[in-house]
């Protein structure tokens, strides 16, 4: 649809509604009567960037949702920019067709107006097959204001307070009922005290984040402290055996000049025997 063609829709709408204040129209006069069997309506013109629960937020204020179904690219997951919103009563579509239809929402125009006859998406089971040997076609279930089907609610934690809160106020009993502030204060407390538990979680976690920091840091210490003292030993051990090969070699040369005497002394002695002999062989002969 043309820019042209979209607006001329919107504009038709506010114009009927105009005319409808004006002139007092209400009940099977009313133009919206013609959709009195239906409870969808149409939403278009959306910004690519919102969500179905952005959607549930903004259209919310007019009655309970039980359905919305983004229509979106099958291929990226990214969203058309239009949306099907059903209502749990009919006549909040009315309020948000006269509400919603022209306002501008992250700068964008929406157009919103009643469907007729709401075509509901088809989802197939491609594990199942039936009599055909066709994929079977799986039953349409409403996602409801959640997300997570009609008249099934509380999945979120926030929506499972409020409904214990007020299942609390629905109680009959004999005794005096709980004042709605008391009750309210019940549960700002147990909120007080999840907040204060979650604190303590999260100084318990940073203590032993901090303490294993510190043991990685002696083990980190005491790995450095062991190569030292590995080092240390070895050099204990090569001085140690220098030690030894010095004294060894202090020894042997200890025995070279012991035995180098030995040899020169005993070299004197036969030198002296020898002249003494020289000596008696020449005194016989004169």
């Amino acid at each position: 649809m043309s820019v042209t063609g979209f607006m001329y829709n919107i504009n038709a709408t506010k114009k009927l509604a105009e005319i409808e204040l004006k002139e007092g129209y209400e009940g099977n006069r009313s133009w919206h009567h013609k959709y009195k069997d239906s409870a969808y309506v149409y939403v278009g013109g959306l910004h690519a960037g919102l969500t179905e629960g952005d959607v549930v937020i903004v259209f919310s204020q007019f009655g309970e949702i039980v359905d919305v179904n983004m229509v979106r690219d099958k291929a990226t997951g990214k969203s058309k920019g239009f949306a099907f919103i059903c209502y749990e009563d009919q006549r909040s579509t009315i309020l948000a067709v006269d509400n919603m239809n022209g306002y501008q929402l992250l700068k964008r125009t929406l157009r919103v107006d009643h469907v007729e006859k709401y075509k509901a998406p088809k989802e197939f089971d491609e594990n199942e097959v039936d009599a055909d040997g066709d994929p079977k076609l799986l039953e349409y279930k409403a996602t409801g204001a959640e997300g997570a089907g009609h008249e099934v609610f509380n999945v979120i934690a926030g929506q499972k307070q409020i409904a214990e809160i007020a299942g609390q106020r629905r109680e009959r009993t004999s005794f005096k009922a709980e004042d709605e502030d008391e009750a309210w204060a019940k549960a700002f407390e147990q909120t007080i005290k999840s907040d204060k538990e979650l604190a303590k979680e999260k100084r318990m976690k940073l203590m032993m984040k901090q303490e294993k920091k510190e043991l990685k840091m002696v083990r980190k210490e005491a790995k450095k402290l062991k190569k030292e003292a590995k080092k240390a030993k070895k050099a204990a051990k090569e001085a140690k055996k220098f030690k030894s090969k010095k004294e060894k070699d202090k020894k042997g040369s200890k025995e070279v000049a012991s035995s180098r005497q030995r040899t020169g002394s005993g070299k004197r002695k036969s030198s002296d025997s020898s002249e003494s002999s020289a000596d008696s062989s020449g005194s016989e002969d004169s």
